[in-house]
């Protein structure tokens, strides 16, 4: 799983970037103290996308240093907001399956013979099943959809953070200061909630596959 991993998360990288350009739009903006938000915001994001050369070079490395300063476990804790048993294949069995349409209990019960009910055992179990069906396109796509909304959500985060912080050094005005703290976790926040509908999806599709394995 981890070339795997590797390799959607590479696949994902222009996605980021520009997204990463996204913010560094809005943070300049805020910085400057400009009138026109939206006019200003457009004008800076065109300029840093196509105009800074040197920036549009080294954004890939940016990308990889912001995706790799903080370890998956933390990711997961930041995106499903839960300090302890994170990740969706935690509850799969006991919760996501249930809820999902296309998930016959019944039939999985029959061809798994013991469904686990620990949530260190249902990740355990589940990434077993990951491993047989990890090329399918659901299960893959899927898989590409969360990791990519799940750094996208992190990121979002290190910038209300960060952004905030520098903000404050560069003694913008507490309106501002907090408009911008305001837009960034309202990102942080609808970004979260997508990458855990994409990640339930993920583990569910593998299930599915399962299921439908004769």
């Amino acid at each position: 799983m981890k070339y795997e991993k590797e390799s959607l998360t590479y696949r994902n990288i222009p996605q980021v970037t520009i997204f990463v350009i996204w913010c560094i739009s809005i943070y300049v903006v805020f910085l400057s103290g400009t009138g026109y938000f939206w006019k200003d915001l457009q004008a800076k994001f065109a300029e840093l996308n196509q105009k800074d050369i040197l920036l549009v070079a080294i954004m890939p490395i940016i990308v990889t240093v912001f995706s790799g300063i903080i370890s998956s476990n933390l990711k997961a804790k930041i995106v499903f907001w839960r300090l302890k048993y994170a990740l969706p294949g935690h509850r799969v069995f006991t919760e996501l399956a249930v809820e999902d349409a296309r998930i016959d209990m019944n039939l999985l019960k029959e061809k798994m013979k013991k469904i686990p009910i620990d949530p260190k055992e249902q990740n355990t179990t589940w990434f077993k099943l990951y491993k047989k069906y990890e090329n399918k396109i659901t299960v893959k796509n899927a898989h590409k959809n969360f990791l990519l909304t799940r750094d996208l959500a992190t990121i979002s985060l290190i910038f209300s953070i960060i952004g905030t912080a520098g903000l404050i050094f560069g003694k913008v005005y507490q309106t501002k200061l907090l408009a911008y703290f305001g837009i960034m976790i309202i990102h942080y926040i609808i970004l979260s909630i997508v990458a855990q509908n994409h990640g339930k999806r993920f583990v569910c599709n593998v299930l599915a596959e399962y299921i439908a394995d004769n």
